[in-house]
């Protein structure tokens, strides 16, 4: 009786033993959820950055330039080769850019400009070296306040810059991300990677393949036109394609447009652009062909520009080339 008792006392534990062997196999339901994730981008394009893959920097850390974009300084060189560029209003309607390079290295990069006060206080957000040619009163004093790694042109990097004698001053000024990289060591500057921005794979918006924004001022008509084709958007420039020197159309993964309480000063005689880049407002982005609507902050110099959603939170773009439209009103924004 006892050697019965035993038997199936054992076989009670086996069968015990096997169900909690079959419990524990079983994965948490919270764990099957994390075998997706829902911020890598799909491989859907031979391009390489529209397949989700983030490519390594070609440069140790990120460098700015300033790049003329008066008509006269068409073609520039290198913006191609920028992960992120912003344009704004310089004076009387014309604009200039700051391109921030990180993962592209580019040869040359130019017409090198001056700078204005918020670029100054844009570029200090990502505490990266500033290439430029001189600059406004403003902008001279906040690179000395603001402790800026500043190189330049004129008055103390001179350099690691170049004059293109094809071309006429002063829409003739180059450098290279090379150069920029040297002037950063030559002068002690720490070189910190680009920080991306946040980074999604499907974006929920009305369909708009097409934005045109309009700097125009009285008889100076300037418009920008993007355009998306084959999963990226298309730069003109009023009615032409929006080249490099050496024949690259300007492209990009995602286009922000945001507005930034903006008006006119005249300084010596120049109207110039007093741009509030230092506070919030609207935004729209473009993104996979679609438009979604948000808002942006920067909270003081020091602190990043941030990008919202409609609800708030961080906005999410797609892994490539981004490009910041910066308008006066949203009456600037025209979608076709």
């Amino acid at each position: 009786m006892k050697k019965v008792l035993v038997i199936v006392l054992c076989a009670f534990l086996l069968f015990i033993a096997g169900c909690g062997e079959q419990e524990e196999s079983k994965p948490e339901p919270s764990e099957q959820k994390t075998t997706v994730d829902k911020d890598i981008p799909k491989q859907d394009s031979k391009d390489e950055q529209n397949q989700g893959i983030i490519k390594e920097p070609e440069l140790p850390g990120a460098v700015l330039a300033m790049v003329d974009n008066y008509w006269k300084a068409r073609p520039q060189s290198g913006l191609d080769k920028a992960d992120l560029v912003y344009e704004i209003i310089a004076e009387s309607g014309i604009t200039r850019y700051m391109g921030i390079f990180y993962h592209e290295k580019a040869d040359k990069i130019g017409p090198i400009r001056s700078a204005r006060y918020y670029f100054v206080q844009l570029a200090k957000g990502y505490d990266s070296p500033l290439a430029h040619a001189g600059g406004s009163t403003e902008a001279l004093n906040m690179l000395v306040s603001l402790k800026i790694k500043d190189l330049d042109e004129i008055y103390n990097a001179s350099t690691f810059y170049w004059r293109d004698k094809n071309r006429k001053m002063p829409h003739n000024l180059y450098t290279s991300t090379e150069r920029l990289i040297k002037g950063a060591k030559n002068k002690g500057y720490a070189l910190v990677p680009l920080i991306g921005l946040p980074q999604g794979t499907k974006w929920q918006g009305d369909l708009q393949e097409k934005l045109c924004v309009d700097y125009s001022v009285g008889t100076y008509d300037y418009k920008v036109y993007w355009e998306y084709k084959e999963n990226r958007y298309e730069r003109k420039i009023n009615d032409n394609p929006h080249l490099m020197d050496d024949g690259t159309p300007i492209k990009a993964d995602n286009i922000v447009v945001i507005t930034v309480k903006t008006k006119d000063i005249v300084k010596d005689g120049i109207v110039l652009s007093d741009v509030d880049i230092i506070g919030e407002g609207e935004s729209c982005y473009f993104i996979d062909g679609k438009m979604m609507k948000g808002s942006w902050v920067k909270k003081s110099a020091g602190s990043s520009i941030n990008f919202m959603d409609q609800y708030g939170s961080p906005m999410k773009f797609k892994i490539g080339k981004t490009w910041v439209q910066v308008i006066p009103s949203i009456n600037k924004l025209i979608l076709e």
